[in-house]
């Protein structure tokens, strides 16, 4: 079995995609045997032309279907074999160091499904400065326990391959919260999701809390995921786990239905005490967002996002699910390379050092 592999998603990242690749490949020298598989969601740049000139295998999703990070994920990991999976996005840059630290935990807690670690934020700007970033000090804390991969964006983790194959992969059906839904399975499983005290990733990414940001993912139906996986744990001993450990759609919809609920008892009786009692409760929560942001504006977009949510989950909620098994994505190879063509070294360094640790969230 091949020891290590590595899918990476993109969509209209040419800009990136070298950077990524390239750390990458820098990293997975430390490893016996690996494969790199890139699933583009059908980029109309150059993306998959840049790609093309590194030793990594390329498949396409074709154009004129649906397309999402969680269909990338599960397309790519359908193709691999490695014992190990990591996953990265396309607008990241795998930090020097971790991948060895990675594979040590992994190692060593045989009950860690999956390992992560902090994620650094920049601006796109960033990504056009050249020369070597510094490699980041060695962790000095344990490893701590968390929910699911990376927080702050750039969807970066790896997995054991024997977990995945007994709870399932992520699930391509789902417009968005694809991590959060595999790392509640995972755990509910009995495994551990664990964060290393080192960064896993250079993530490079624009995308503000503004209401464009929130229009835009509105527009691509990410709000549409924390209602998609309640309905598909619907009837199972996950569905009350999954609501208390995700409440924020669910709440989102139930104050908005207060609310129309409020307007209508105005309408039919004429009296709008109820819709009056809403209105200043949504006032003063604005207010106290206001107050914990500092920023009125940030307020009324997060009330935006509420309403957004609040819409997604509905949505999400009564559209049927369909079984993993049953998903089909048309998929064009652009380029296929063997693992024993992609490289390999000697593994990691046999010289004793000290165990890390995990400690609760």
């Amino acid at each position: 079995m091949t020891e290590l592999s590595i899918v990476l998603i993109s969509k209209n990242q040419a800009w990136n995609i070298s950077r990524l690749i390239e750390s990458v490949l820098k990293e997975a020298e430390c490893v016996a045997s690996h494969e790199i598989i890139l699933v583009d969601s059908a980029s109309t740049d150059e993306t998959v032309e840049v790609a093309s000139r590194y030793p990594v295998n390329i498949l396409r999703l074709r154009p004129g279907q649906k397309v999402s990070p969680a269909i990338g994920r599960y397309v790519g990991y359908q193709r691999t074999q490695g014992e190990f999976v990591l996953f990265l996005d396309g607008d990241t840059q795998l930090v020097p160091g971790w991948l060895a630290l990675a594979f040590r935990v992994m190692r060593e807690i045989p009950n860690a499904g999956a390992v992560t670690g902090r994620v650094i934020n920049l601006p796109t700007s960033a990504a056009k400065v050249h020369g070597e970033a510094a490699i980041p000090a060695a962790p000095t804390n344990p490893s701590r326990e968390v929910r699911w991969g990376s927080y702050g964006g750039g969807g970066a983790a790896m997995y054991r391959r024997s977990v995945l194959e007994r709870v399932g992969t992520f699930n391509p059906n789902l417009n968005a919260d694809e991590e959060p839904e595999l790392g509640f399975r995972i755990r509910q499983a009995g495994y551990m999701i664990l964060e290393l005290d080192y960064p896993i990733v250079r993530h490079y990414n624009d995308a503000p809390v503004a209401l464009s940001s929130m229009l835009n993912r509105r527009k691509r139906n990410f709000h549409l995921g924390s209602g998609q996986s309640a309905r598909g744990h619907l009837g199972s001993k996950l569905f009350w786990p999954w609501i208390i450990e995700r409440p924020w759609g669910l709440a989102a919809a139930l104050l908005l239905a207060l609310g129309v609920g409020s307007l209508l008892v105005g309408l039919l009786t004429g009296h709008f005490v109820w819709l009056g009692l809403w209105s200043l409760g949504i006032s003063l929560l604005i207010a106290y967002v206001s107050f914990r942001k500092r920023s009125v504006r940030g307020a009324l977009v997060a009330a935006f996002n509420w309403l957004f949510l609040a819409e997604g989950f509905v949505k999400g909620f009564l559209m049927k699910p369909v079984p993993p098994e049953k998903f089909h994505m048309e998929v064009e190879e652009i380029v296929e390379r063997h693992p024993n063509e992609q490289g390999s070294t000697p593994h990691f360094s046999e010289t004793p050092e000290p165990r890390l640790q995990y400690s609760p969230d």
